[in-house]
C-alpha cells in the first residue's frame, strides 16, 4: 500500500497526507518503515540561485519592501538584434514559476485516494478468503479418497454425535452407530471406517471393520492398510455393480496387505475383514475370517456370514471319515482362522449371491469377535433396539458390565434405517 500513498507528497503543503487503515490480520502486515522522509532536503526553503546560508535582503521598518533577485548561473546575456543601433545587450531573467492549479492537484490526490481504497479492498478479500479457508478446517480430499479422519482411531469409545451429524440425512441414509474400545488389551488392533454422508445420494456407503489378528506382530498396521485402501478405492469403483465392487475393493486390500508383508512375513500377520455396502436400498455384504455380520429385522437377531476358522474344516472331514462330530467343537483349535488378509491368497472369501432388500426398521451390524465372544446371543438380541447410537451405547455398557480381565479389543458399526 505504501506506493499508492507517495502520490499524496507532491500535494500542496497545506493538504494533510492520508494513511492507509491498519490491518488486523497481523501474517499480511509489514512492520517496515519509510526511510527515504527521515530527513529534510537541506536546499529546502531556500530561494533558487541561493545557498542555504544566504538570505533575502530586508526592506527598511516602514517602507514596502523592493524584490531583489540573484541572477543564477542558468542566466543567459544575449546580444541585441543587429538592425537595432542601440550598443546596449538584453537581459533575460526567468519569471517566477506559476503557482500550481488547485484543480489539477484535487485530482490527483482523488485518483490516489481512489487507487488506495481499491487495492485495500482488495487486501481485505484476500485476507478475508484465507481466514474463511482456515475456518474451513480440512481441504479437499483428492478424488477417489476418503478423508482419514473419518477412520477410527485407537481408544476411542462410541462417537457422540455432533452439531454436523443432527442436520437432516440424505434420503435413504442410514443412522450410524460406533463402538470402539480397547478392552484390556495393551494395545488397540481392529480398525474400521465409514464413509461420509455426503457421497451417499451418488455412491452410497460403504462400512469396513477390520481385526488385526491378536498375538501376532503388526496387527495394527495391517488391519489399519486394509481399512484404507478399501476407503480410498471406494469412489473409483462406485460405477461397478455392487458386489462386483465389493470384491475389487477386496483384491485392493488384499494387495495393500501383501506389499506391507513380505512373503517370509505370510501367516505371521494378518486381519479380518468384514464390509457392508448400501446401494438402491440394498444393503450387500463380504468377509473374511471370523467377524460377524448380522440383521436384526422384527425382533430376530440374523447371522449373515459364515466363520472362515478351523472347527468348520474338522466338521467336513468327521464327515468323509465319519469320526465323531462332537470332536470337531472340541478340538484345541477349533477357533484358528483359515482364511485372512496377510496369507498371501486368501483361502475363502464369504459373500451372498444376492443383495438383502431394506425395511424400514432394519438394523445391520458389523462386529469384530470382541463383541460377540463377550456376549450371549441372547444378550446381543436384547441390546439392538433403540437409535443407531443407543445401540452402540447398549453394547458398550454390557461389555464392560462383565469385568473380564482379558477383555478383547471391541469394534462394532451399525446402520439402522
Amino acid at each position: 500500500m505504501e506506493s499508492a500513498f507517495e502520490i499524496l507528497r507532491f500535494s500542496p503543503p497545506e493538504q494533510q497526507e492520508s494513511t492507509a487503515p491498519e490491518d488486523n490480520v497481523t501474517t499480511a502486515a509489514t512492520d517496515s518503515t519509510d526511510t527515504t522522509d527521515a530527513t529534510e532536503d537541506p536546499t529546502e526553503g531556500a530561494t533558487e540561485g541561493q545557498t542555504p546560508t544566504e538570505q533575502p535582503q530586508e526592506a527598511p521598518t516602514g517602507s514596502v519592501p523592493t524584490p531583489t533577485f540573484d541572477l543564477p548561473p542558468s542566466v543567459t546575456t544575449e546580444a541585441a538584434p543587429e538592425n537595432q543601433t542601440t550598443g546596449t545587450t538584453e537581459t533575460t531573467i526567468p519569471g517566477p514559476l506559476s503557482p500550481p492549479d488547485p484543480v489539477l492537484w484535487g485530482w490527483i490526490a482523488t485518483t490516489g485516494l481512489l487507487a488506495a481504497a481499491v487495492i485495500g479492498l482488495i487486501i481485505a478479500l484476500v485476507l478475508r478468503s484465507s481466514r474463511s479457508k482456515a475456518r474451513g478446517g480440512r481441504s479437499a480430499p483428492r478424488p477417489g479418497t476418503i478423508p482419514r479422519t473419518e477412520q477410527s482411531r485407537p481408544g476411542y469409545g462410541p462417537t457422540e454425535i455432533s452439531p454436523l451429524s443432527q442436520a437432516p440425512l440424505p434420503a435413504g441414509c442410514p443412522q450410524v452407530g460406533k463402538l470402539h474400545q480397547q478392552g484390556a488389551r495393551s494395545s488397540q488392533q481392529d480398525c474400521f471406517s465409514v464413509t461420509p454422508e455426503g457421497v451417499f445420494p451418488s455412491c452410497g456407503m460403504l462400512a469396513v471393520v477390520a481385526d488385526g489378528m491378536g498375538g501376532l506382530s503388526d496387527g495394527d498396521k495391517v488391519s489399519q492398510a486394509a481399512v484404507t485402501a478399501m476407503m480410498n478405492g471406494f469412489l473409483d469403483t462406485s460405477h461397478l455393480p455392487p458386489q462386483e465392487q465389493l470384491l475389487t475393493l477386496l483384491a485392493q486390500a488384499t494387495q495393500a496387505v501383501n506389499s506391507l508383508l513380505t512373503p517370509s512375513e505370510y501367516n505371521k500377520s494378518g486381519t479380518t475383514l468384514l464390509a457392508g455396502l448400501v446401494r438402491d436400498r440394498t444393503f450387500y455384504c463380504l468377509s473374511v475370517g471370523d467377524s460377524h455380520i448380522y440383521l436384526y429385522r422384527d425382533g430376530a437377531l440374523l447371522q449373515l456370514n459364515r466363520e472362515h476358522v478351523y472347527r468348520h474344516d474338522l466338521q467336513v472331514r468327521a464327515i468323509n471319515q465319519g469320526t465323531n462330530l462332537h470332536a470337531a467343537w472340541a478340538h484345541p483349535k477349533a477357533g484358528g482362522l483359515t482364511s485372512f488378509l496377510g496369507m498371501g491368497q486368501l483361502k475363502y472369501v464369504d459373500m451372498p449371491d444376492q443383495g438383502i432388500p431394506i425395511r424400514d426398521g432394519d438394523r445391520f451390524l458389523l462386529m469384530s469377535d470382541g463383541v460377540y465372544n463377550a456376549l450371549s446371543f441372547e444378550e446381543l438380541t436384547g441390546c439392538v433396539t433403540g437409535t443407531a447410537e443407543e445401540i452402540a451405547g447398549k453394547l458398550d455398557q454390557a461389555i464392560q458390565s462383565k469385568r473380564y480381565s482379558n477383555q478383547d479389543n471391541y469394534t462394532a458399526v451399525i446402520l439402522a434405517f
